[in-house]
């Protein structure tokens, strides 16, 4: 069985305006049209995506399979999400590589977490909060958008945004 709330890179508390969201990235970054020359492997990446976003974008749809996750994973717990330690996902099929190299920069972990949407917004805004010193507050719509207000100036970010304030910010450590 597989973890759909994987590969759309989600938590399974994820909120349905979340859910479409994360979808509307991914199938931008992996649509067939955008890699003609690995059309057939991108092809079966929105497959994939397309299958979990009509499931989880579909109330009793995700009840019903969040249910059969669970008696899944009950009878296998190796299927269970292992959060950081879990290294595999869905559109990539990725090959065991050794440990970076000791003169790696301390974050070049997270910052391939990051670029690679392994990272979900709850976590992406505890990072923020971890660099900034400073709390986000989640503007909800159709994406939803995270607003900060240092000295009495609100600033808003949508996702993209925040990641790559993010990432700019821990490239220069």
């Amino acid at each position: 069985m597989k973890d759909l709330y994987k590969v759309l890179g989600l938590l399974p508390q994820a909120e349905p305006e979340v859910i479409k969201a994360s979808f509307k990235v991914l199938a931008q970054k992996y649509h067939p049209d955008k890699h003609p020359d690995k059309k057939l492997l991108y092809t079966q990446i929105m497959t994939e995506l397309n299958e979990a976003h009509a499931v989880l974008c579909n109330a009793k749809r995700r009840k019903d399979y969040d249910l059969a996750w669970k008696k899944f994973t009950d009878k296998h717990p190796e299927a269970a999400p292992k959060g950081d330690a879990d290294k595999e996902t869905s559109h990539k099929a990725e090959t065991a590589k050794p440990p970076p190299p000791p003169k790696a920069r301390k974050h070049d972990t997270v910052l391939k977490h990051i670029a690679g949407n392994k990272i979900d917004e709850f976590q992406l805004m505890q990072i923020y909060k971890d660099l900034f010193g400073e709390d986000l507050k989640i503007q909800s719509g159709w994406t939803n958008h995270y607003a900060v207000k240092v000295d009495g100036k609100t600033t808003t970010y949508n996702f993209s945004q925040l990641k790559n304030l993010i990432i700019d910010k821990l490239s220069e450590n």
